[in-house]
């Protein structure tokens, strides 16, 4: 029993003790620091982004006007390849099939026009002979039996049909000599696209036997200017018409009033190749909701070719001011935008806003912000991973990203 009673008394002696020393204070932890800009307002051009691909203004399968057998590629050798990089002009010597028969027949055909040309003279002048006859004997009827005038005037009228007959053994003729040099023209095949062009492999080698219209030797594409296509929804289709019709954009089918246009490769920083609308499909097809549109620009290093994929910017009214912030500033809550801003009492602020357009200016991603800040706010711009609504913040500026007044070239929507 005493020893019970010293154990209670020991750990009553503890707990005394401790609670008479107590725990360390909680220190509070520090503000998070976050980089803080505020939005600046810029003049930007309006443009709107698509994506699009590129088409040949011209492309051709080349096909034999004439039968016979193919004698000679000029653009290609079995041992040197596609010559002169592919590039062939308007003019320039494709193919040559064998022209001897075609000779022959060109050569028949002259032939028989200088023949049926005789034989029009000889006619004319057995009617000038016949018609002479014929009235010389209707000065003398009286002195003549009718069967002996019905048989000049029979002779008359067969000469006057013999010269109607050999007249139009002439226009055979021509045409037949025309046909014939139709077809030794086109025993060399040349290339019929306007400008420059980049010509395939050949389908067919020399030897073959080749049919009028049935076999491709090869295609023909053009490659400078180029056609970039590319499908407008519906809802963008309607805000141009809007503008069209505010007289905020000129009408775009008009050809003095074309929209400008630029082209950038997946592989090219911006939009480096311009050109213009011309041409935007009558219709909108109700399958996809899309309306396809076409630029044309000039390719003179031909480093746009046809298939490519690309990005199209379309200009889509004045320039006008917008408020824009880092891109990295803009956060995703579902379906919500919203940034963080740091008010008066350095505090984390949520602020849900609406976003416009990306811009990029001289490597920096520019979001346009249509609510929600004002150029008056701080935005965070780096650190909001660190930060909760409500929270202490210890901001810091950051410096600008680009010069207020510059105005930026990318992709957007108006």
């Amino acid at each position: 029993m005493p020893r019970r009673v010293a154990l209670v008394t020991a750990c009553a002696g503890l707990v005394a003790a401790g609670c008479g020393q107590g725990p360390p204070p909680v220190q509070p932890p520090e503000p998070p620091v976050v980089t803080v800009a505020n939005p600046v307002e810029r003049e930007l051009d309006t443009f709107t982004e698509f994506t699009g691909r590129l088409q040949a203004v011209e492309a051709v399968d080349v096909r034999a006007q004439v039968t016979g057998y193919l004698k000679t590629v000029y653009f290609e050798t079995p041992t040197g390849g596609v010559l002169n990089r592919g590039l062939v002009k308007e003019g320039d010597k494709l193919y040559e099939i064998d022209p001897e028969p075609y000779d022959a027949a060109l050569n028949n055909a002259e032939a028989s026009l200088v023949k049926a040309d005789a034989d029009v003279i000889t006619a004319e002048s057995n009617l000038r002979r016949a018609t002479a006859d014929l009235a010389r004997a209707e000065k003398t009827r009286t002195a003549l039996s009718p069967e002996d005038f019905d048989r000049y005037k029979n002779t008359a009228d067969t000469a006057a049909a013999t010269v109607n007959s050999a007249r139009a053994a002439v226009d055979a003729a021509k045409a037949n000599l025309q046909k014939a040099r139709f077809d030794r023209k086109n025993c060399t095949i040349r290339c019929e696209v306007k400008g420059v062009a980049r010509v395939s492999r050949t389908q067919v080698t020399p030897g073959n036997l080749v049919r009028t219209g049935d076999t491709i030797l090869c295609r023909v594409t053009s490659v400078d200017p180029i056609h970039a296509y590319f499908d407008v929804d519906e809802m963008t289709s309607l805000a141009y018409r809007r503008l069209v019709s505010e007289k905020e954009l000129p009408d775009p089918r008009d050809p003095k009033t074309r929209l400008k246009c630029a082209v950038g490769l997946k592989d090219e920083a911006g939009y480096p190749h311009k050109g213009e609308v011309d041409y935007i499909d009558p219709e909108i097809l109700r399958g996809t909701g899309t309306r396809t549109v076409r630029g044309l620009l000039p390719n003179p290093g031909y480093r746009l070719t046809p298939g490519d994929s690309v990005r199209v910017r379309v200009e889509a009214g004045k320039p006008r001011k917008y408020v824009t912030i880092p891109e990295t500033a803009v956060g995703s809550q579902q379906r919500q935008k919203y940034v963080y801003v740091v008010n008066d009492k350095d505090e984390a602020e949520f602020r849900p806003v609406v976003l416009g357009l990306v811009r990029e200016d001289q490597g920096v991603r520019l979001q346009v912000v249509e609510s929600g800040v004002t150029p008056r706010d701080r935005v965070i711009v780096n650190g909001m991973l660190r930060v909760r609504p409500g929270v202490k913040v210890n901001p810091k500026p950051a410096a600008p990203a680009v010069p207020s007044a510059a105005v930026a070239a990318a992709p957007g929507k108006p």
